[in-house]
């Protein structure tokens, strides 16, 4: 069912961002793929998300929460219901919460690119973060991924969450709470109407200011060096099974580098990366991962679990 202009109206006019109708998703998407939202709100404020968050509970409207959209397919066929943007255009800044010659604790807002914040870290000495070098997006992802690489991962930093829903208001979750796992949060901690408002973070001097950039720079060449950064993608399509050989070289040994539908396509050079060579469609995508699937399951009796998170019609 479309939403009701007075919906839509009562939204415009109680928002300081923008409200738009119908709007393309692919720009905000790293495969730069998808279909339309069918009403997409970019909000201004945190007082802005708790609006419109509210409005939809109200109404009993569907809400899909979009980051940076690094991790992310939008089928064709796009979102119904309210897509709200938890991207650049958020007003905050990072806050610090206390500070001592060994370690400090920042308060960091969830729409704060994961670059920005080892920029930061970097700039002032402070070390913990060096493992997020190259990854994408924003902070709301890192705590809803539980973003990392084998260097390390969120869940070692963060010690609070705050959150938002329009049942429980703002609350606040301890990183024991969360339940953190291998790119993952305890089930049922953020539905499609919790949002992720800020991380509170505990840095220290583990490593001398030379040593922290000289291992960024490290990771950063290795990440160069083994991914396709050329060709828009999602990284990482499938999680590591828990034993044995990794998504990717499981995909490499079926003979699957190159594989194509469409203008999808398995990278030649990292085979747990998919790319949009140009002209694809999602629906190409979404079918060389599953055709991936199929092939591992049957020639190599892995069961792959996607790390891409797929919505839309």
């Amino acid at each position: 069912m479309a939403l009701s202009d007075s919906f839509v109206k009562e939204l415009t006019e109680n928002v300081q961002g923008r409200v738009l109708l119908q709007a393309s998703l692919a720009p905000y998407v790293y495969y730069g793929l998808g279909g339309p939202a069918e009403v997409l709100v970019e909000p201004a404020t945190s007082d802005d998300v708790r609006t419109v968050l509210n409005l939809c509970h109200r109404e009993n409207v569907e809400v899909f929460l979009l980051g940076s959209g690094t991790n992310l397919l939008v089928r064709d066929g796009g979102l119904r219901g309210v897509v709200v943007y938890l991207g650049a255009g958020l007003a905050g800044e990072l806050e610090m919460l206390g500070e001592s010659p060994d370690e400090i604790r920042v308060r960091v807002p969830s729409h704060w690119p994961k670059v920005r914040l080892l920029d930061w870290a970097l700039m002032h000495g402070w070390a913990g973060l060096e493992f997020s070098a190259g990854i994408p997006g924003t902070m709301g992802g890192a705590v809803y991924m539980n973003a990392g690489t084998k260097w390390g991962s969120y869940a070692e930093v963060i010690e609070r969450v705050r959150l938002y829903s329009p049942t429980k208001g703002f609350f606040e979750k301890s990183r024991e709470e969360m339940g953190f796992q291998y790119r993952g949060h305890g089930e049922g901690l953020l539905d499609g109407q919790t949002a992720v408002i800020s991380v509170d973070l505990r840095l220290d001097h583990r490593l001398s200011s030379a040593e922290s950039r000289a291992l960024v720079d490290e990771i950063l060449g290795y990440r160069g060096s083994k991914q396709p950064l050329e060709r828009p993608n999602c990284g990482s399509v499938f999680k590591n099974p828990p034993s044995g050989p990794g998504a990717g070289r499981l995909i490499e040994a079926c003979g699957l580098k190159g594989m194509r539908v469409g203008g999808a396509e398995v990278s030649q050079k990292h085979a747990n990366f998919v790319l949009n060579v140009g002209s694809a469609r999602s629906a190409d995508v979404e079918a060389l991962i599953q055709l991936l699937r199929e092939r591992v399951l049957t020639e190599k009796g892995v069961a792959l679990e996607t790390e891409v998170i797929i919505v839309g019609e």
